[in-house]
């Protein structure tokens, strides 16, 4: 009876096991999302904003790993928002470690970037174009570009895999998992208040639909000698648009995937670089002005500038006070003012052991949204028009 009880008792110790087992790595597999979180999908959508971002390992890479992961933790522990992110099976305990229990999809589905379907079997081409890159001994690497060029379709795809779930978001935003380089006071991010804010007064100025509108953060703007330029000319080898942050209404982020891939793929077979995606945008930008909507911290007609004055210290102050590092000026912009006064008090504090910690900073505000169209027209002249593009997208008529 012994032996009995103790087979018994085996047998069930090896049904519990394989049962922990085979739910353990179906939760593995590489094609299929794994949730985090406490809460179940059902009902895990607890804002009307979706952060969508992704993390994959270069071979090469201007920073170390342990840059990123520091960076990584900084974006997913602090921000509270629903995030769906992308990585590869052997970077999913680092994603799970730095996100903890707020709520996340993990997609393990590509093991690099070029696993993404509109970059299938164009490694080689990449590589192949590297020659052309103006900008090449820093990148070095093919699999940058196509990082960077994966981002349209990834957004896009994240929104519609939780649609078919019954999942659904009124905004939807691609953030670079490393943009977040400090620590900060952002939790509730972007602040959904803020983010209608800005769509309405987008859509107040460009009289687009604010279903229609998709928004950038703006680093600069052209110089004149772009007024000529033509859709055949291909990419703009210069800096207009970041491309850390962006997004919109799942509507405008599907037109965006499908105009950008458009054109990506035109021009590749014209024997235009395609490698880095400032470029596109740049000349989508062009193309497509009426539906973007931007940020520009260095605008020098914004009201929120002239009202602050000339910068007094040039080595701690920007157009709008001390904001930090001017490429992320946008996540300012976009947080709640619990989260923007958090900030100010930490690039204060931060400020006192500087050089010349004694001077008083003047505290980082808020400015208007810009309209891409009229940007150019300011820059351009009020005659301007937008070239014809001769690609056909749907949505684009």
């Amino acid at each position: 009876m012994h032996w009995r009880r103790s087979s018994f008792a085996l047998i069930c110790f090896l049904f519990i096991f394989g049962l922990f087992y085979l739910l353990y790595n179906l939760s593995e597999r590489p094609h299929t999302p794994v949730l985090g979180g406490p809460v179940d999908t059902a009902v895990r959508n607890s804002s009307s904003t979706l952060l969508v971002s992704a993390f994959f390992h270069l071979s090469k890479s201007k920073h170390t790993i342990r840059e990123y992961e520091w960076w990584l933790c900084q974006f997913l522990g602090p921000i509270t928002t629903d995030i769906y992110f992308y990585t590869s099976v052997e970077m999913l305990p680092l994603v799970r470690k730095c996100r903890g229990t707020l709520p996340i999809t993990i997609d393990t589905s590509f093991a690099t970037p070029f696993d993404v379907p509109p970059l299938q079997k164009l490694k080689d081409v990449y590589r192949g174009q590297l020659e052309l890159d103006r900008e090449r001994k820093i990148h070095q690497s093919e699999e940058l570009d196509a990082s960077w060029n994966a981002k349209p379709f990834l957004l896009d795809e994240a929104a519609k895999i939780l649609a078919r779930q019954g999942i659904t978001y009124d905004y939807v935003f691609w953030n670079d998992a490393g943009s977040f380089r400090i620590s900060h006071g952002f939790t509730d991010w972007p602040s959904i208040s803020r983010v209608r804010d800005i769509w309405r007064e987008g859509s107040a100025l460009s009289g687009e639909k604010e279903q229609d509108l998709l928004f950038f953060p703006v680093c600069r703007v052209p110089h004149p000698s772009y007024t000529n330029w033509e859709e055949h000319m291909g990419p703009i080898d210069d800096y207009f648009s970041e491309a850390s942050f962006f997004g919109g209404s799942p509507h405008t982020v599907s037109w965006w995937r499908e105009t950008y891939y458009a054109y990506h793929d035109h021009y590749l077979r014209q024997g235009h670089f395609v490698g880095k995606d400032q470029n596109l945008i740049f000349s989508l930008f062009l193309l497509f002005p009426s539906r973007i909507i931007a940020v520009w911290l260095d605008d020098p007609d914004a009201p929120a500038h002239k009202e602050l004055g000339p910068v007094q210290d040039t080595a701690h102050e920007g157009f709008l006070g001390s904001c930090g590092e001017n490429w992320f000026y946008y996540q300012f912009w976009l947080a709640n003012l619990a989260d923007r006064l958090a900030m100010n008090e930490i690039w204060e504090k931060a400020a006192l052991w500087s050089w010349g910690g004694w001077r008083r900073r003047r505290e980082c505000r808020l400015t208007r949204v810009v309209w891409v169209k009229e940007l150019l027209h300011r820059q351009f002249g009020k005659d301007w028009r937008p070239p014809m593009p001769s690609i056909a997208v749907p949505g684009n008529s």
